[in-house]
């Protein structure tokens, strides 16, 4: 069982922000909170703030960007993030963005494995990196951060189910001048951030519960995302076939004496043969690189 599957939480990005009433929010249905130890060192968050969620039963943990201004990802930050959960006995956040962009499964199996046997989310931009393989995190809950994108929140979700990932249970955006009508408030989901509720967390309260953010039947090792798992074409791709059909029926579409290397030249059936192949080249190139079994 993980507390980001189960419960309502808070992100907290300042101690002394407004986030003192914590018992306010849990009875506005929001059962734990998690504390920005990147701007704020966890001395600063043991002063207030943890005793009161340890009087109330609330778990708090901390959550980290685990790069700086560089966007490259750093390991001692994610270090730094478990060393404190540790510490405190407690859940934990993994806050990766941009630094993840481009790093196959690199940072993916590093913060899998660095978590290991805790309860552990990545907090992450709202669509998943195609380029990054995100597999290795199956069994790590994702926060997609659906920040004034409640429309979208469906298709999301079914993105990182697609990637390989189990669970995903959005983060809705409360500043900016977003409310909470712009999203389905429907349990359990947290919140970015608490601080910038202004002291209103009633309003944000659950509408509804039993959001199901998990599924069973993920892409194993190689998911590629997308509305649907993808499939190879093959060689019986049909584009030839139908092409000579419609030249067939249509000689004009086709120039029999057109350049090779000059498109200019070419019939409208020509262009469109060239295309199609390519297009489904590339797919099944692509597709072979990701490792999918067709």
């Amino acid at each position: 069982m993980s507390v980001f599957t189960e419960t309502c939480f808070l992100f907290l990005r300042d101690p002394r922000g407004g986030v003192e009433d914590l018992d306010r929010m849990l009875a506005a249905g929001f059962g734990a909170v998690f504390c920005n130890i990147g701007d704020h060192a966890p001395a600063e968050w043991e002063k207030v703030i943890r005793p009161r969620a340890q009087a109330l039963g609330m778990p708090c943990g901390p959550w980290l960007r685990t790069t700086d201004n560089s966007n490259v990802f750093l390991p001692s930050k994610l270090t730094e993030l478990v060393a404190c959960a540790d510490r405190w006995g407690s859940p934990l956040i993994v806050n990766s963005e941009a630094e993840l962009k481009g790093t196959d499964d690199q940072w993916t199996t590093l913060i899998a494995d660095t978590v290991a046997g805790r309860d552990a989310a990545l907090s992450m931009e709202p669509q998943p990196f195609a380029d990054v393989a995100w597999w290795p995190l199956r069994d790590v809950p994702v926060l997609p951060q659906v920040f004034g994108l409640g429309d979208d929140l469906a298709w999301f979700v079914d993105q990182w189910h697609a990637y390989g990932v189990r669970c995903v249970f959005p983060t809705f955006g409360t500043y900016s001048g977003w409310t909470p009508a712009d999203y389905d408030l429907t349990a359990p989901y947290s919140l970015y951030t608490a601080d910038d509720c202004g002291g209103n967390f009633a309003a944000w309260s659950p509408r509804a519960y039993g959001f199901q953010g998990c599924v069973d039947d993920v892409p194993d090792g190689g998911g590629n995302g997308g509305d649907a798992l993808m499939q190879a074409i093959g060689t019986q791709h049909g584009v030839d076939a139908a092409i000579d059909r419609l030249i067939k029926l249509d000689p004009g579409g086709s120039k029999p004496n057109r350049n090779p290397d000059d498109l200019a030249t070419w019939g409208a059936y020509d262009k469109l043969r060239r295309s199609l192949t390519i297009l489904v080249a590339d797919h099944d190139e692509q597709l072979k690189a990701a490792g999918d079994d067709a």
